[in-house]
């Protein structure tokens, strides 16, 4: 099979929190989950409810062994540095995993929030 992916994907679980993009201004609607991949261009994981294909969510991914530093990503040494990342995302594939009681989720990245 072909593979027609534009960026590699990492296999790393990340903290992930993820809700509607009035999260922006309130984060009380955000849930905790893991991220199951994760590429330049979007990520897996796993949601406790079958969110709709299409629909933008807000994402916010805690990512070990990275800080920025005026605009840029550096990788630290330190296990206990933390990058959180907040991107805009779109809902592009929902699969229902009977085995673990949740929904694997991927999302697209389309926006940056700073």
């Amino acid at each position: 099979m072909l593979n027609t992916r534009k960026h590699k994907r990492l296999s790393k679980e990340y903290h992930v929190e993820y809700g509607p993009i009035a999260a922006l201004f309130s984060e009380d609607n955000l849930k905790s989950t893991r991220v199951k991949n994760v590429s330049g261009g979007g990520v897996l994981f796993g949601a406790d409810e079958e969110l709709l294909l299409g629909s933008q969510i807000i994402l916010s991914i805690h990512v070990t062994g990275w800080r920025q530093e005026d605009g840029t990503f550096i990788p630290v040494v330190d296990g206990a540095a933390e990058l959180c990342l907040k991107v805009i995302a779109e809902i592009v594939r929902v699969e229902h995993d009977p085995e673990f009681g949740y929904y694997r989720t991927g999302a697209r990245f389309v926006g940056r929030v700073h």
